[in-house]
């Protein structure tokens, strides 16, 4: 284990997030993800849900995004839609790369067999997602490759209530609420309990995770698992998975 990832795991969830940035900035002076773009982000790609600041080069990337318009949307985006439903041929794309947009999509695996449909064969899935540890989801319980299994095969449309209670009383058990609740209003101007907004902006965690569950659930799919990194200096709430289509 490298002395990055010990030192992440000795952090307490109380302060978490300065405690987390002090032990990177420390133990990781250099960015991580600018050049694993560069290395694995070749030919030409797909981001999926980039916000402001995609990470991938906008010269031979295409950039895809349901919600342009909200606190988080991609401005100039090429597709409008949902990221389950990618208006592209099969095998349109050298690599897709996601930065915190999986959990928000109810039915996981649809969603990644979606992302695996428009890659090359031997292409690269680059996954940037929200550490459950240390974000908000720390007292939920991880999601299992049984849980996304049963989705897959049970679940109908886009939207699935039934992790709300689960969701809710986790985030009462927050050390930092208050903080959590004042940030939500001023980022989404909407009460950080008002679950008919969160659906609608698609601002709502459906399933918790750490790199273990998000490489199992590739393996499962087929994919090669070409890199993993569990924390990431420049973004200290997230884990860094990038996988070859088999």
């Amino acid at each position: 284990m490298s002395k990055l990832v010990a030192a992440a795991r000795k952090i307490v969830p109380a302060g978490v997030k300065d405690r987390v940035g002090e032990a990177l900035r420390t133990l990781a002076p250099e960015r991580l993800l600018p050049g694993l773009v560069r290395r694995y982000c070749v030919g030409h790609g797909l981001e999926v849900g980039a916000g402001p600041n995609p990470y991938t080069d906008p010269s031979r990337t295409e950039y895809l995004d349901k919600h342009t318009d909200n606190a988080h949307g991609t401005r100039r985006a090429d597709m409008v839609g949902d990221a389950a439903g990618i208006p592209r041929p099969d095998g349109s794309f050298d690599y897709l790369l996601s930065s915190h947009c999986l959990e928000h999509h109810p039915d996981t695996i649809r969603t990644l067999n979606e992302w695996a449909r428009v890659i090359k064969p031997g292409g690269i899935l680059f996954l940037i997602l929200p550490h459950a540890d240390r974000t908000f989801d720390r007292h939920r319980e991880k999601t299992s490759l049984e849980h996304h299994i049963r989705d897959f095969e049970t679940l109908e449309g886009d939207e699935d209530r039934s992790h709300v209670a689960e969701a809710e009383a986790g985030m009462r058990k927050l050390e930092d609420l208050e903080a959590m609740e004042a940030l939500h209003r001023h980022t989404w101007g909407a009460d950080f309990w008002d679950w008919d907004h969160r659906f609608a902006n698609d601002a709502f965690h459906y399933h918790v995770w750490t790199q273990d569950e998000i490489v199992r659930l590739l393996q499962h799919l087929k994919f090669r698992i070409l890199f993993v990194e569990e924390a990431v200096r420049e973004r200290m709430d997230s884990f860094v998975v990038v996988a070859r289509k088999g």
